[in-house]
């Protein structure tokens, strides 16, 4: 049975299906990638998986993607995301094990989240800018030099929130979205670990 386990495990079979499963949560279909970038950002995860690239890594090189989405496929996680909202809820589920939706609108009623955790999370993803490319349905990801976000119920503008540490001060010219994966895959993360091994469980 060992035996057994380690071939198919090392199979090429076995990484399509951990392929597929992440490219469904990670939303890799033809409406919001095009098919060039489903084609390759699923290629791309199914490497990942049959080299057995840590999941410290798959994250941190998801979130912290820039370029051409065909030529740097984990930047498509950005072209799923268009917005800091939508990138908030998306990368709290997927990676925290949260479902922080609820603050967006109003303080958690049922966890410890509050909107200014929301929009805090959200300040890392503010300044992520999108444009056109050469190639036709490509689209370039890119670190603006401007763009933050607002807490609407008292009009404040959120620095970068990390879930119990607090806010952050980031430099101008550092991206954002490292000092929030560098906290997200850190070894003393308590909710990146087990997020992963639910998710796989």
């Amino acid at each position: 049975r060992p035996e057994l386990i380690d071939r198919l495990i090392d199979s090429s079979d076995h990484a399509w299906l951990w392929a597929l499963r992440w490219a469904d949560v990670l939303r890799v279909n033809s409406g919001k990638l095009q098919p060039t970038g489903v084609a390759k950002f699923t290629r791309w995860i199914y490497e990942g998986v049959f080299a057995d690239q840590p999941m410290d890594q798959f994250a941190y090189e998801l979130l912290t993607a820039s370029g051409s989405v065909f030529e740097n496929p984990p930047a498509n996680y950005w072209r799923a995301s268009r917005e800091p909202t939508d990138a908030t809820e998306t990368t709290a589920q997927l990676f925290l094990g949260i479902r922080i939706q609820c603050a967006k609108c109003h303080n958690h009623p049922f966890e410890r989240w509050t909107q200014d955790n929301y929009y805090g999370i959200g300040a890392a993803f503010a300044r992520v800018g999108r444009k056109k490319a050469v190639k036709p349905e490509d689209e370039v990801i890119f670190v603006q030099d401007a763009g933050e976000v607002t807490q609407p119920r008292t009009g404040q503008t959120m620095k970068v929130h990390l879930l119990l540490e607090g806010d952050k001060e980031v430099p101008p010219e550092q991206d954002r979205r490292e000092v929030f994966a560098e906290w997200l895959t850190a070894p003393d993360n308590p909710f990146f670990a087990r997020a992963v091994v639910n998710r796989v469980w």
